[in-house]
């Protein structure tokens, strides 16, 4: 059942670009768990406001997830690699296909010297190779003084203990020890170059221990902290051989191909994602870079290098794309990213080749994610945006291109604290995506072009309450129609004789109402005027409902009569109130007239079965009680609460009063639990139930009588959330209706929308 799980100048480029079949390209830093605005919060009554003007709403979904319809892949600005390819199926060159996507841009043909390459999957601080014939070291990296390095070592590191370049130091590896080593003529100082000129390349060991092969020069550059960073000087030719494969599937178009190998050298070549150390790095916050391929354990190589991508690379051979900015012709920012969903998103006002528009290719057959579903749970928007009951999201505005309206720009996540007050995150489209990425996920959101698929919503429980108790007991006796025959009126101070008066109210089918003891209450007296009550039956002594109270209620009783079941105290009004059910009933609970909690359940039950209910001391049966259970002589008596709340042998001294001689105990290990037992008595296909809070009584001592009149069990919860035992008592039943007595400082809105999740 669904209630069960509560159980528990250059552009500045914001979107990681996750790429076909897995591969992925970022153009900044790759983001880490989403960040969105500070909390704002409400204080109680908590309670959604109205969503805001134009707003898409989104109410939280019967099962618990959001089913989402998207479009694209990644954050389409630019080129998408799936409508190159289908461009070039289509016959286009990969000059047409650079002009579709970046209009206003220019094929040029420029001449780059070495690219500067972050090895940032390197991240252990130090730069360690595998030792081969030919091996040389150097410092700069385009220095031509290098030094061989002796044989008899199997691996060399570069590690540093301090803040200066000078604290760097080489050790070669003999047998598994290390010891430091420095050629005659080297500066003992980074930056220090690994090269082996007759191969052309150098095996770098990953901290995972794989060995990755690099074309070029590989360096270890002190940053300014005990912590190296290896840097690859690579040809920029070689660096695409590299790049193309690992961001476009080799098997596309040759033309698309060709087309993202002069995005991707551009791209490189205008230094985004770069730092004073490097000019870009390797993984998807700049253009995934894996170097020539991985060497085997038998000394070979897996290549990550194929002849499709060379061939690209080749024949668009120093070919960039130009754009005619204020400040002069320069290299374009060549974006791009997987898939546009059939339009591309507009990019910033300073590159005007970014503009927005309809995408005639992206839907070629290959493209999976050209149209996708996923699933947003309402458990990841909680543990993402830290909102511990999600229960409303509002897209608050969209881009304007595309399906959908476009792509969401910003939303805000709404729903309740721990303490069940209001709160809500505003956030931007990507931080929906990325709080449950595809291909992270295999029903994961691939891009924020998406919208959420029109469904059920969760409806929540009905709220039955007033401004205070005593408006909160008239709202309950609405339940009633006018003319009742009798209606009974306690103190709304304190609970025992409301309590066996609401157990009463199931003979005479009659509303409960409670008042100030020494003054009417203006909802009470309201509540009368419409009920019309033929008499009206004051429950207690005029310490609890004041003789002038009584005389008001006068007025309120169409025959003029009120009378008072009173006595010397708790127990002697219970007795009274006992003394007008016949004798040889079926059945009496028996509950401690010294706290409430136990009681409030069993009072609906009571009154739903026309049994008295009797109060007691803990410890000792009073006399009058004992006096009303032998003229009784009821067929069960049914002890509400454990062995703190009424003792043993108190339950067997009202048991002996029985036909059987003994006593029947209801109870759990708290109010919630022993709530849960006493629902037992109802049947599962029971489609109402009643929730009240268990700390506030007064509340429950009115829905007890509403409850009784309609055969529904009283539960209890707890201001901000349901609890567990009325979670399960609530999953068995087949509730058409939940409704919640009292207001919102009482129980939460939040609970009421978790309450909905019982329903059927």
């Amino acid at each position: 059942m669904l209630l069960r799980r509560f159980w528990i100048s250059a552009m500045v480029v914001v979107c990681l670009l996750t790429l076909a079949g897995g591969q992925s390209l970022a153009q900044s830093p790759a983001p880490g768990p989403p960040k969105a605005a500070a909390a704002a919060e409400v204080a109680v009554p908590a309670q959604l406001p109205p969503p805001q003007p134009g707003a898409e709403v989104y109410r939280r979904p019967v099962d618990g997830a959001y089913t989402i319809s998207g479009r694209g892949f990644g954050h389409g600005i630019g080129m998408s690699q799936y409508g190159a390819h289908g461009a070039g199926l289509a016959g286009l060159g990969h000059d047409q296909i650079l002009g579709y996507y970046y209009p206003g841009t220019r094929l040029d043909t420029l001449t780059f010297g070495p690219l500067r390459v972050g090895i940032t999957v390197d991240d252990d601080g130090v730069t360690r190779v595998s030792h081969r014939t030919g091996l040389r070291i150097g410092n700069a990296a385009t220095s031509s003084t290098t030094y061989a390095l002796p044989a008899g070592r199997d691996q060399w590191r570069v590690t540093a203990t301090g803040t200066s370049p000078s604290s760097c130091t080489l050790q070669g590896r003999v047998d598994g020890t290390w010891s430091t080593t420095w050629p005659s003529g080297l500066t003992r100082s980074c930056p220090l170059t690994f090269s082996s000129p007759s191969e052309g390349t150098v095996d770098l060991f990953l901290p995972d221990g794989s060995r990755r092969i690099y074309r070029g020069v590989l360096t270890a550059v002190h940053t300014g902290t005990s912590t190296l960073q290896t840097v690859n000087r690579v040809p920029m030719q070689s660096y695409l051989r590299s790049v193309v494969p690992s961001e476009m599937p080799i098997a596309f178009h040759s033309a698309a191909l060709r087309a993202q190998s002069v995005a991707a050298r551009t791209y490189a070549a205008s230094g985004v994602g770069g730092t004073a150390v490097y000019d870009t790095c390797d993984t998807v916050a700049c253009q995934v870079y894996r170097g020539r391929g991985v060497r085997t354990s038998g000394g070979g190589i897996t290549s990550y290098e194929y002849a499709s991508t060379d061939a690209a690379v080749t024949a668009t051979s120093g070919q960039v794309l130009t754009y005619p900015f204020g400040t002069g012709r320069d290299l374009a920012t060549t974006m791009f990213s997987s898939s546009s969903g059939g339009h591309t998103a507009p990019g910033s006002s300073a590159h005007p080749y970014l503009a927005a528009h309809p995408d005639a290719y992206d839907g070629v057959a290959a493209n999976g994610r050209h149209t996708w579903t996923a699933q947003l749970p309402v458990t990841t928007l909680e543990s993402t945006f830290g909102i511990a009951w999600v229960d409303r999201v509002q897209v608050l505005r969209r881009d304007g291109f595309g399906a959908f309206g476009g792509r969401i720009v910003s939303a805000r996540v709404e729903g309740y604290d721990t303490a069940g007050r209001y709160t809500y995150r505003d956030v931007t489209g990507p931080d929906l995506r990325f709080a449950r990425p595809y291909p992270t996920y295999s029903n994961g959101l691939s891009s924020h072009l998406f919208t959420v698929v029109a469904e059920p919503t969760v409806r929540p429980a009905t709220r039955i309450a007033g401004a205070n108790r005593y408006a909160t007991s008239a709202a309950v006796s609405q339940a009633w129609p006018a003319n009742v025959s009798t209606a009974y009126v306690a103190s709304g101070l304190d609970f025992p004789d409301a309590l066996t008066a609401a157990a009463r109210t199931g003979v005479r089918d009659a509303p409960l109402l409670i008042t100030d003891p020494t003054s009417l209450s203006p909802a009470t007296a309201q509540a009368l005027t419409r009920l019309r009550p033929g008499r009206i039956v004051v429950v207690g002594g005029t310490a609890a409902v004041s003789e002038a109270v009584r005389s008001q209620l006068v007025a309120y009783a169409t025959s003029g009569e009120v009378q008072r079941l009173g006595g010397a105290d708790r127990y002697h009004v219970a007795a009274t109130i006992a003394a007008h059910y016949p004798a040889d009933v079926p059945r009496v609970y028996l509950a401690s007239g010294q706290d409430y909690p136990d009681a409030l359940a069993g009072a609906a039950l009571a009154a739903h079965q026309g049994a008295p209910l009797l109060l007691t001391r803990p410890t000792s049966l009073p006399s009058v009680i004992a006096e009303q259970l032998e003229r009784l002589s009821p067929g069960q008596v049914i002890v509400l609460g454990g062995g703190s709340a009424v003792s043993s042998a108190t339950a067997r001294a009202a048991g002996s009063y029985s036909d059987t001689g003994g006593f029947t105990r209801v109870y759990g290990s708290d109010r919630y639990e022993t709530a849960q037992a006493v629902s037992r008595s109802y049947p599962a296909g029971t489609t109402r139930a009643y929730v009240t809070s268990g700390s506030a009584y007064p509340d429950a001592l009115v829905a007890a009588a509403r409850a009784g009149r309609q055969g529904a069990p009283l539960l209890l919860t707890r201001a901000t959330h349901v609890p567990g035992p009325t979670a399960v008592a609530l999953d068995r039943l087949t509730l058409a209706n939940i409704y919640v007595v009292g207001g919102s400082a009482v129980v939460s809105d939040r609970v009421l929308a978790e309450l909905g999740l019982a329903l059927e």
